[in-house]
């Protein structure tokens, strides 16, 4: 099931938006929609469950675009497609790392056609989220963008490009959590890596974009297994 939010002051709109969406249906693809009449309604009650955020530029208050920011100091992985009448302003959405935009009125075709692209997106594993709990707030967090996790005491902290993570939480727990959201294997005790960041393995040592951790004996044979499997499977 994925998990779609309208933003849009105008019911009539958010209707036609469920019905492309319903166009778009199949037995193995099912939306869970929530509508939100307004950017200030969407952002108090937003939650980072969502993967697909279809909102208008248009709505009062705050625009869409006001929003769009605001939603991304919490949420820096669902997917922003706006769906307006102002492609002028639509153009910008690069400031939001918005996906496409899709002009009113609304084609079933032309939506299905734009609207593909989010859910290739959505469906890739590398792409899939995780949820984070940090200082009691929910941090959505895109899995394939993980360096490596590794334990600090009571913690894990997840390391990203985009800024470390920290969470009361175990390694196993956070491994079950990841689950098949990309390549993750242990190279020591403490510590969890994405295969797909890994640039070198050396005798003791793994390089990790750019970042030398420890490759620990009893972990080696697994782990250099795990990495040629893996390109094996990217050179497919």
């Amino acid at each position: 099931m994925i998990k779609i939010a309208v933003v849009d002051d105008e019911k009539s709109e958010r209707l036609k938006i469920r019905e492309c969406l319903r166009f778009m249906e199949t037995a193995d693809v099912k939306f869970d929609v929530s509508e939100f009449g307004s950017a200030e309604e969407f952002l108090i009650k937003y939650e980072p469950v969502y993967d697909i955020v279809l909102m208008d530029i248009q709505l009062g208050q705050t625009n869409g675009l006001e929003a769009a920011k605001a939603l991304r100091k919490t949420d820096k992985t669902v997917i922003i497609i706006f769906v307006t009448n102002m492609a002028q302003l639509a153009v910008r959405g690069y400031e939001v790392d918005a996906l496409d935009f899709i002009v009113k009125p609304l084609d079933k075709l032309v939506f299905a056609l734009k609207f593909k692209r989010a859910l290739v997106r959505v469906s890739s594993p590398s792409s899939a989220k995780i949820i984070i709990k940090q200082d009691g707030e929910l941090i959505s967090v895109n899995a394939g963008v993980l360096r490596y996790i590794e334990v600090d005491g009571h913690y894990i902290i997840y390391h990203s490009p985009e800024g470390n993570h920290k969470e009361y939480i175990t390694l196993s727990a956070a491994e079950k959590k990841l689950g098949s959201r990309g390549k993750f294997v242990r190279c020591n005790r403490g510590q969890l890596v994405n295969m797909r960041y890994v640039t070198a393995i050396k005798k003791d040592s793994v390089i990790v974009d750019g970042e030398e951790l420890v490759l620990a004996r009893t972990q080696k044979n697994a782990f250099v297994k795990a990495f040629a499997d893996y390109i094996a499977g990217v050179k497919k």
